[in-house]
């Protein structure tokens, strides 16, 4: 969602954008400029790998007129950008939009290996880099602290969509998946992976329902999402917790904006858009004070912010 917002403000401002991306089984592009990558499937299935070695691909990207190569993701797709920045004689960017050291369980081996690994094959790719963007400032302490030297600045990963957020209609919320009307209702949504912390909302709203009577809707897919409906039913959540599976974007942030709060578990963000999101839909926000997301929220003013503790998320 954020490549594909920051494509389209590039555009509504006058310049050519050509996405280069791996190629998706089942998906068709309508978009005439991007170009697609062989792939291949990973055990996560939502993030297949490019294979960048596609001698017509190739042709294309030597022959087209191009400015800027801007790389967001420092891997197979990654280096093909900086090999094509290099032969084209361009200047290379890179968009840091994962902490990948915390990201390391979707690999085979050992997360004592594999995390200082990719901390420093992330800081030797952006090293690379005429220039990397970080979405907020803790990422660029981060970033200094790994042993990144290239320029880094401050820029959020996507812009939003200001004439989305002022058409949203929520109503469709609380009827389409049987939340009565006169209970509170308390919204998170991420991808559900074990990343995003969402079994800490989880605990935290079981300690919420013992105080008062509110709702729960999980928005999101992923591949924790059995062992969060079977954490739930553990929980005792009952019908008072809700998944709603993987929704489109429009009908995520129309969940977010049917809730009377938003609740955020994540540790590992570097901006925490979806926050930023909900504050955009009207919806205040409790969220753990880490990565990005201490960025995004100004504590007791337009949400706040808590240590990563279920009785710290309940308790706000």
């Amino acid at each position: 969602h954020s490549l594909t917002a920051f494509v389209a403000s590039l555009r509504a401002d006058g310049h050519g954008v050509l996405v280069v991306a791996p190629r998706v089984r089942g998906y068709h592009d309508d978009d005439p400029d991007v170009l697609r990558y062989p792939s291949v499937p990973t055990p996560q299935h939502d993030f297949p790998l490019g294979i960048p070695y596609a001698p017509a691909a190739w042709r294309m990207l030597m022959a087209r007129e191009l400015d800027v190569v801007h790389a967001h993701a420092p891997f197979t797709m990654g280096r093909a950008a900086a090999s094509l920045a290099r032969r084209r004689g361009l200047p290379l960017v890179f968009t840091h939009h994962t902490l990948y050291d915390e990201y390391v369980h979707y690999a085979p081996g050992p997360a004592s290996l594999l995390r200082p690994l990719a901390r420093w094959y992330t800081t030797r790719y952006a090293n690379r880099c005429d220039c990397v963007i970080a979405p907020s400032r803790t990422l660029v302490s981060r970033l200094r602290a790994q042993g990144v030297r290239s320029r880094i600045e401050v820029l959020p990963t996507a812009a939003l969509d200001l004439q989305l957020f002022g058409s949203l209609d929520p109503s469709w919320v609380r009827p389409e998946f049987g939340l009565p009307p006169d209970r509170p209702l308390l919204v998170t949504a991420s991808r559900l992976g074990k990343e995003k912390s969402v079994d800490l909302v989880l605990q935290a709203f079981a300690q919420v329902i013992r105080r008062r009577d509110a709702l729960l809707l999980v928005v999101g897919g992923g591949p924790e999402e059995a062992a969060l409906r079977r954490m739930s039913g553990e929980l005792n959540l009952g019908s008072r917790a809700v998944f709603t599976g993987l929704q489109p974007h429009r009908r995520t942030v129309e969940c977010i904006a049917a809730a009377d709060l938003f609740i955020y578990g994540s540790q590992t963000e570097t901006q925490g858009l979806v926050v930023v999101e909900a504050m955009a839909a009207g919806v205040p926000a409790v969220a753990v004070n880490a990565g990005g997301v201490g960025d995004a929220v100004r504590d007791g003013v337009t949400g706040f912010l808590v240590p990563p503790s279920a009785a710290a998320l309940a308790e706000k």
